[in-house]
C-alpha cells in the first residue's frame, strides 16, 4: 500500500512541475509578447530620469537579450570613456547603484556624454540607431560631414569614421564593434527583434524654432506618430531631461509630462489636443508674440484646470519677470515651482549672478540659500553658495559647508582637483 501510494504522490508532483513550468513559460512568454507589441500602438510605461546615465540600471537588466537601441538625442552619447571608469561602473551596475549614475554626485560612475559608449563597451546592445535632429532635407545629409564631426567629437575612431556609408537617409557603419546607423528623422527605421527606446529631451532643442514656426506639440506628435508608424517592438522605453547640467532649459520641463501621457494613451496622437495642452500652447505663442501679460493670463486659466502641476509655476515666473507689475509676484510663482519640483531650484543659480552684477550681493546670496535648502545633496549647488559667502566676507558661514564638501568621495577623474581647491577654501575661512 505504501509504495503505490508513494508513487502515485511523487506522479501528482511531477504533474504539478510540469504544469507550473509550462504555467510560467507561457506568463514569460505572454510578458515578452506584451513588451514588445508595436510602440503607441498599446499603452507603454514611460521611464523617466534626469540624465540618460540613469537609464544605464534599465538597460543593464536586458542585456541578455541583446536588443537594438532606438536613441533620439542631440548628442550621440558616445564620448570616450576610461577603462578604469569602466570596469568600476560595470561593478556599480551590478550592485543597482542609482546614486552613481547620478550627475550632481561628487563621484560619479560617468558623464551624460560617455552613456552610449558605456553601454556598447558592456556589451548591452547589438546595434543602435541614433535619429538626429535635423530639420533639413533628407537629401541634404552628407556622409562626408558626418564623418568629420564624429571625429572631431572623439565620438568615433578613425576606422570607425571610414566605416560609415550613407543610403536612403540613413548613414551606417560600426563604432566599438557594433553597427551603428544615424537616421534623418523621417528615414526609415528598420529594426528587427526587440528595441531599447529612449528620448532624450535635447532631441527637440534644434529643431524647436518658436511657437509660431515650430509649434512644440506639433513637433512631438510629428516625431512620435513616425515611430508610430515604423511599428518598433520596445522592450522598455525612457525618456530623460538633461536639465541637472544645463543643456536644456527649465522652460521644457512640462515635456516630460506630454510625452508620458502620449504613451499611457497614444491615441492622443490622432486627436485634438487636450484643453490643457492647448492653453499652454496658446500662452507660448503668446508670449512670442511679445504679449506678456495675455500670456500670463492664459497660464493663470492653465493653473485652474491643472493646479498641481509645477511647470505651470515656472512659466508665470519667467512671464511675470517680462512684466513690470507683476515682477515682485515671480519670485513667489518660483518658489511655488521649487516646492513641487525641487530641479526648478536649479533657476536660482541664473538668478545670482544677475543680482551681482547688480550689486544686489544680499538678494544673490538669499536666492542662493534657497537652492541649498531645495537641493541640499547637490554638492555643486552648494559648492556655489560657499564661494559666495567667501566673496561676501561670511567666510565663518562657509566653513560648515566646506568641511561637508571635503568629507565627500570626490572623483579622482572627473574632479581631480576638486580636494585641493576645497583645502585652500576652507584656509580661507581662518579654519
Amino acid at each position: 500500500m505504501t509504495r503505490p501510494f508513494t508513487i502515485a504522490i511523487i506522479t501528482l508532483l511531477l504533474l504539478f512541475s510540469i504544469l507550473t513550468t509550462v504555467s510560467a513559460a507561457e506568463a514569460t512568454s505572454a510578458t515578452i509578447t506584451a513588451a514588445t507589441s508595436p510602440l503607441l500602438h498599446a499603452p507603454t510605461t514611460l521611464q523617466r530620469y534626469e540624465t540618460p546615465t540613469q537609464a544605464l540600471l534599465q538597460w543593464y537588466a536586458l542585456r541578455d537579450a541583446r536588443p537594438t537601441l532606438l536613441l533620439y538625442s542631440n548628442d550621440p552619447l558616445l564620448q570616450s570613456t576610461d577603462p578604469a571608469i569602466q570596469e568600476k561602473l560595470l561593478e556599480r551596475l551590478a550592485d543597482h547603484d542609482q546614486a552613481a549614475l547620478r550627475f550632481d554626485n561628487a563621484n560619479p560612475a560617468l558623464l551624460p556624454e560617455m552613456t552610449l559608449r558605456a553601454a556598447l563597451d558592456a556589451g548591452l546592445f547589438s546595434a543602435v540607431y541614433w535619429v538626429m535632429p535635423t530639420s533639413g532635407e533628407m537629401s541634404g545629409l552628407s556622409v562626408e560631414a558626418f564623418r568629420t564631426q564624429m571625429g572631431q567629437f572623439g565620438a568615433a575612431s578613425d576606422a570607425e569614421v571610414r566605416s560609415f556609408t550613407m543610403r536612403d537617409g540613413v548613414i551606417s557603419g560600426t563604432i566599438r564593434g557594433v553597427p551603428f546607423h544615424a537616421l534623418h528623422p523621417q528615414a526609415a527605421i528598420a529594426i528587427r527583434g526587440p528595441a531599447v527606446v529612449h528620448f532624450d529631451l535635447s532631441f527637440l532643442s534644434p529643431l524647436y524654432k518658436g511657437e509660431i514656426k515650430t509649434p512644440i506639440h506639433a513637433l512631438i506628435f510629428q516625431s512620435l506618430k513616425h515611430l508610430r508608424d515604423q511599428r518598433v517592438k520596445a522592450l522598455s522605453v525612457s525618456f530623460s531631461y538633461s536639465q541637472v547640467d544645463g543643456k536644456v532649459s527649465l522652460g521644457s520641463r512640462f515635456i516630460g509630462d506630454v510625452f508620458n501621457q502620449i504613451f499611457k494613451q497614444p491615441e492622443i496622437l490622432d486627436k485634438q489636443l487636450p484643453t490643457a495642452w492647448q492653453l499652454r500652447a496658446n500662452a507660448l505663442y503668446l508670449r512670442k508674440l511679445i504679449m506678456a501679460q495675455k500670456a500670463r493670463d492664459t497660464l493663470l486659466q492653465l493653473k485652474n484646470v491643472n493646479n498641481e502641476d509645477p511647470s505651470i509655476d515656472y512659466a508665470l515666473y519667467k512671464v511675470s519677470r517680462e512684466i513690470k507689475t507683476e515682477r515682485q509676484a515671480a519670485l513667489g510663482h518660483l518658489a511655488k515651482a521649487v516646492q513641487g519640483d525641487s530641479v526648478y531650484a536649479l533657476e536660482y543659480l541664473i538668478l545670482a549672478p544677475v543680482a551681482n552684477e547688480k550689486r544686489f550681493h544680499d538678494e544673490a546670496l538669499r536666492v542662493l540659500r534657497l537652492a541649498h535648502e531645495a537641493l541640499p545633496d547637490n554638492p555643486f549647488v552648494t559648492l556655489e553658495l560657499a564661494r559666495a559667502l567667501i566673496a561676501n566676507d561670511q567666510s565663518s558661514n562657509a566653513e560648515p559647508f566646506v568641511r561637508k564638501l571635503l568629507e565627500l568621495n570626490w572623483s579622482a577623474f572627473f574632479y581631480p582637483d576638486m580636494k585641493k581647491s576645497l583645502q585652500k577654501m576652507l584656509a580661507k575661512t581662518g579654519s
